[in-house]
């Protein structure tokens, strides 16, 4: 794990309350803790970091995503420790998930804020919507994502598919693209969302 850490930038910790998670400053690593500082935004976001509990820690290295569960050893104010393992996943960007978004938007900067009918699914690394506007291929186009509501990431999306479609004598536009200029810790944000709406829809199914 100390290696693993020491080469994996833009780490993001996530606890129990998802809506506070941070970044994550490594400070030291052995086999037993990590420890590390606390980047937040609103000190508020402190008194979800609750010894005892269990947070989820994501990473970019040269491949993809480092991920791994943890458990809460203790925090002095921004300064937290966690358990150390050797139980981790690699998730590498063909394997990232596509899942719905979730009373959640896509607004394009540019053009018609309405443009976007519907989204089909989103992942760390792209889009596929309907919309009512014919984009053009290779150019990047300015959005917003709205995952919460208080929580938006800002990039670049370029088209890399688009399909006219005829629906009720109305013509729509199927959009696929890829995002570009997404900073390594909104992809993270990105995959977390798709892991939370996973477990979301896997726990209606049961």
């Amino acid at each position: 794990m100390k290696e693993i850490l020491e080469t994996t930038k833009d780490l993001k910790i996530i606890p129990n309350n998802f809506q506070s998670s941070c970044a994550l400053k490594l400070i030291s690593v052995d086999e037993n803790e990590i420890k590390a500082e606390l980047v937040l935004k609103d000190e508020n976001e402190l008194n979800d970091y609750i010894p005892q509990e269990n947070a989820e820690v994501f990473g970019v290295n040269n491949v993809g995503l480092i991920y791994f569960e943890t458990k809460i050893i203790s925090r002095e104010d921004k300064f937290i420790t966690l358990a150390s393992t050797n139980d981790y996943s690699l998730i590498q960007r063909r394997e990232y998930s596509r899942v719905g978004l979730n009373q959640g938007s896509v607004i394009f900067k540019d053009i018609a804020p309405n443009c976007v009918i519907k989204v089909e699914d989103i992942s760390a690394g792209g889009l596929k919507f309907v919309s009512s506007t014919p984009l053009e291929i290779d150019k990047h186009y300015p959005i917003q994502i709205n995952l919460s509501t208080n929580m938006k990431i800002d990039c670049c999306l370029l088209p890399i598919r688009i399909t006219e479609s005829n629906t009720e004598d109305k013509k729509t536009y199927i959009i696929s693209g890829k995002f570009t200029d997404l900073e390594n810790v909104d992809r993270i944000v990105l995959v977390q969302y798709a892991f939370k709406i996973k477990m979301e829809d896997q726990n209606k199914e049961d």
